[in-house]
């Protein structure tokens, strides 16, 4: 609320507030709202806003966005490596893929066969032998043959078995944990992107828009202002002289133009510093010159709006 536009409406009424009455006893001031104040975390230019001054809104309720291209790309991105994290972990987890697994199959069916061959020579070297028709550098030719081809088998079956295995439980647990940090990354680009989007924190009427599509806005400075139905507090002032008898949680009784009952209502605020009476409250028959600014929330639901002049007096 304007303050200055406060005290012009409340200047207007004071002649017809009370003028008949103890002036002694009666505080002037005006109806503020409790407003709701709409914000974004980040900054960004404004691309939509889709309500209006004076517009009622509901809790929900799409109120405006700011331009979410880069959000979209860094969600692109950690969903991608969401993707290639998962892959990883399917693999460490399964071992080789087939193909790998066919060539080192093949590799081991080669080495029995040089093995079966390796044996049948080195048997045949070893009767011939016994009729001195192989000499003993022959036989151990094919002996030493035979050895190698069988470590080559026994190599080749120790490769495969190895291949057919998941990975070490360190690298799948490196792997799980890649994932966990990918979703997690996603889940925070996601965030980003909605934090993009505003909506309704409360029903209420839209007080005020302060942007228009097109401009930047910093992150933190309110976009919309909402008040809520009934959301206001009665701001007026105390003199000076009157200050120490005024309580937090003292009954007040509100009274405006046309209010056909005074409206009840309990302070909440007084302030401990003494300020000079404001223009449009000061007057021949306001002579106090220094006043303490002091707020009241209404007992129940007013029909009251911001900006409405009021005079308040202690209840008895």
């Amino acid at each position: 609320m304007n303050t200055i536009y406060a005290w012009f409406i409340a200047v207007m009424a004071f002649f017809g507030i009370g003028a008949d009455q103890d002036a002694g006893n009666i505080y002037f001031g005006y109806v503020e709202g409790e407003y709701v104040y709409v914000a974004a975390k980040q900054s960004g230019i404004l691309q939509t806003l889709s309500v209006t001054r004076g517009d009622s809104v509901v809790a929900g309720q799409d109120l405006f966005t700011l331009d979410n291209d880069q959000q979209l790309v860094a969600l692109g991105q950690a969903e991608a490596d969401l993707m290639m994290a998962r892959a990883k972990l399917i693999d460490e987890s399964t071992g080789q893929r087939p193909e790998e697994l066919e060539v080192i199959e093949e590799q081991l069916r080669n080495a029995e066969a040089s093995f079966a061959l390796a044996k049948a020579d080195y048997e045949r070297s070893k009767e011939l032998s016994v009729s001195d028709f192989v000499s003993p550098s022959q036989l151990d030719q094919a002996a030493a043959t035979l050895d190698q081809a069988a470590a080559t088998v026994a190599q080749q079956r120790a490769q495969l078995k190895v291949a057919r295995l998941p990975a070490r439980s360190a690298q799948l647990d490196e792997a799980r944990q890649s994932v966990k940090s990918s979703e997690l990354a996603v889940d925070n680009a996601r965030i980003d992107l909605s934090d993009r989007s505003l909506s309704a924190p409360a029903s209420g009427y839209v007080q005020q828009t302060y942007f228009l599509p097109g401009e930047y806005v910093s992150a933190g400075m309110p976009v919309v202002s909402i008040l809520p139905p009934g959301e206001v507090k009665f701001q007026f002032y105390v003199g000076e002289p009157d200050r120490a008898d005024m309580t937090i949680g003292q009954q007040v009784l509100i009274g405006c133009d046309n209010c056909k009952e005074p409206i009840k209502a309990r302070i909440t605020y007084i302030s401990s510093s003494a300020e000079y009476t404001p223009p449009v409250i000061y007057s021949l028959e306001e002579r106090s010159k220094l006043v303490f600014m002091a707020e009241a929330l209404p007992d129940g639901p007013t029909t009251l709006l911001p900006g409405q002049p009021i005079e308040v007096r202690p209840a008895k």
